[in-house]
């Protein structure tokens, strides 16, 4: 089962009414899992840490259905995305930091379909 089959599942075992009107509350629900996430990863095991990034996920996906987006899709168009970032000469440009830039051959996802 995909991200947003399971999102969708779950809207449907506990009666969720998708609705602009639940936005601010699904926005909440993600703030308030990427806390307990960011929380989760500083101070407990690898595994609450990985049960808290799951849920911080579910909850995006949650955000998605709730509007009837795609958020499989667009992840998908996402990663291809990113994969177009690479540097003329194939290799990635990094940021001092290590982020991944992006290269010359660079080109965003098209996901006004998708919303």
């Amino acid at each position: 089962m995909n991200l947003i089959d399971m999102a969708r599942d779950f809207r449907r075992a506990y009666e969720c009414v998708n609705s602009v009107d639940n936005e601010q509350m699904q926005m909440d629900l993600i703030t308030e899992e990427m806390n307990e996430f960011v929380t989760s990863a500083a101070f407990d095991t690898a595994a609450e840490a990985l049960k808290e990034l799951a849920d911080l996920v579910y909850v995006c996906a949650q955000y998605a259905a709730n509007l009837g987006w795609d958020l499989d899709e667009a992840l998908e168009r996402v990663h291809q995305s990113n994969l177009t970032k690479l540097g003329s000469d194939g290799k990635p440009l990094r940021r001092a930091d290590g982020k991944v830039m992006k290269g010359p051959n660079y080109k965003p996802p098209v996901l006004t379909d998708l919303v």
